[in-house]
């Protein structure tokens, strides 16, 4: 054999061991996401948040505003800390926001939406932005139990925050965090879905004056019908890890998890919106239409293909055009439901 025929076996040879190497990797990575939701949750935990990107103009909002960083409420969970922001010339009671950030139930924080909450606040709200423990450490249905949870510390805790205003209460919440808001409200209001949950209400109706939904799925079932491939694989490794089952579709928990199928006249006013790229645009259009059927005070803000691409969480963008629009929507909402 000579040289040459040498060094082209030899080649021939890595080549082989990196094909096997590499067909074994694929192999692994293929068990593993069949047998637990747990290795695409830790890859998704080290994707940037584009939430995090600082507005331009933000330093003169925050500016106006105070901030309690960091404040931990009791819970039987992880994540338990929370910021309240309000004005800084905020002596009386002020209507108070509880916000429940995104993160595809498995990742996400706060901080991802402290640019958005310091401008609510300038504009005479208290804004009160919570943790979660995230799934698959902490399953469904724990984000809607500690928001239970941050309801009744904030009840317990304020008169050491003037601004609070627990009478005039709004729930709100973006992606993943829209559809733990939303059935956090739906509980509140619909004393069966109440019983089947569980889950013991803890705001008077009364109370509840209205639910800011951006960019939220509220029919959980339909989350694996995803026309794309890659769509469809991500959807059932969220799905897997928040509800806790493999065949979590059909499971009792995505039912009740759906909250466009228990929303009643009864739920508070709602402003829902969405972007009309990679996001869940018919699930908010199909829960405004369930709403409206209902009774329910409803306003909108949803963008035609036709007119350019908005993509999932714009409105936290807060340099765009779309954000500005959603954010004076949003405020005009608020303000008539706060007169009404």
């Amino acid at each position: 054999m000579t040289r040459s025929d040498r060094q082209l076996a030899l080649f021939g040879r890595i080549v082989k061991a990196v094909a096997f190497i590499g067909f074994m990797t694929v192999m692994k990575i293929r068990i593993a996401v069949r047998s637990s939701p747990e290795p695409f949750v830790r890859w998704l935990r080290r994707q940037p948040d584009p939430g995090l990107v600082r507005p331009s103009h933000i330093a003169e909002y925050e500016q106006r505003i105070r901030k309690a960083a960091n404040v931990t409420y009791p819970s039987d969970y992880r994540a338990n800390t929370l910021d309240i922001y309000w004005p800084a010339d905020g002596e009386d009671k002020l209507p108070t926001i509880l916000w429940v950030h995104g993160g595809a139930f498995v990742a996400g924080d706060k901080e991802g939406t402290a640019s958005w909450c310091a401008v609510m606040a300038s504009h005479g709200y208290t804004v009160v932005s919570m943790n979660y423990e995230t799934a698959p450490e902490a399953r469904y249905p724990v984000p809607v139990l500690q928001m239970a949870e941050v309801v009744r510390y904030l009840n317990e805790e304020a008169k050491s925050y003037p601004t609070l205003d627990m009478d005039r209460l709004i729930i709100g919440g973006d992606s993943a965090g829209a559809q733990i808001a939303s059935q956090f409200a739906a509980i509140q209001t619909n004393s069966e879905l109440a019983r089947l949950t569980g889950i013991a209400p803890s705001v008077p109706p009364r109370a509840l004056k209205a639910a800011l939904l951006y960019c939220g799925p509220y029919d959980v079932k339909r989350l694996a019908n995803v026309q794309d491939r890659a769509g469809r694989f991500f959807m059932h490794q969220i799905g897997w890890a928040y509800i806790g089952e493999r065949k979590w579709r059909n499971s009792v928990h995505a039912r009740h998890a759906s909250t466009v199928d228990y929303v009643t006249d009864r739920f508070p006013p709602a402003f829902i919106t969405d972007g009309n790229t990679g996001s869940f645009e018919m699930h908010g259009k199909e829960l405004e239409t369930r709403l409206r059927s209902l009774g329910v005070r409803v306003a909108s803000l949803f963008f035609p293909l036709s007119e350019g691409v908005v993509n999932h969480e714009y409105q936290f963008r807060l340099d765009t055009p779309e954000a500005a629009v959603c954010l004076d929507r949003t405020l005009a909402f608020l303000a008539e439901c706060l007169d009404g």
